[in-house]
């Protein structure tokens, strides 16, 4: 069979949240995966494709448009999932390619540095490392 890539659906939802989980992301409830999508699919600097074979929904990829004030603005993987039973098939390289073939311009993607399969698929493609830095987090308390 062969794999089709194509702009993902808000019905895409449930199957996009449990190819998701086969990375480790936060299991959400239906209603927040269908909420999260569609803010995605409604704004204009973001981009969703999901890869099927057979009808299933087998990857996905969520592209976004990182605008910045001082210094050049770029798009950003902001997620890339493939089933396990089908990685190593070119889904992957396919969902990249299909993103960067629809949104021309410059490319990143952040990879936790404990993912080295994830590191030596991106150096595969063509992705150079840039830089290691440190994410912090903090919570704001509007009251």
């Amino acid at each position: 069979m062969a794999i089709t890539i194509r702009a993902a659906k808000a019905s895409d939802s449930q199957e996009i949240a449990q190819v998701s989980e086969h990375l480790g992301y936060t299991t959400l409830s239906p209603t927040e995966s269908h909420d999260n999508l569609v803010a995605l699919l409604d704004s204009p600097d973001n981009k969703v494709f999901v890869a099927q074979l057979g009808g299933r929904i087998v990857g996905w990829i969520h592209v976004f448009f990182a605008r910045r004030l001082a210094s050049n603005s770029f798009y950003e993987i902001g997620g890339l999932v493939v089933l396990p039973g089908t990685r190593g098939q070119g889904v992957g390289r396919m969902l990249v390619q299909h993103a960067l073939a629809h949104q021309l311009g410059q490319y990143r993607v952040r990879c936790n540095e404990s993912r080295k399969e994830a590191h030596t698929f991106y150096e595969s493609i063509g992705f150079k490392r840039s830089k290691v830095q440190h994410v912090f987090g903090a919570a704001s308390d509007n009251k």
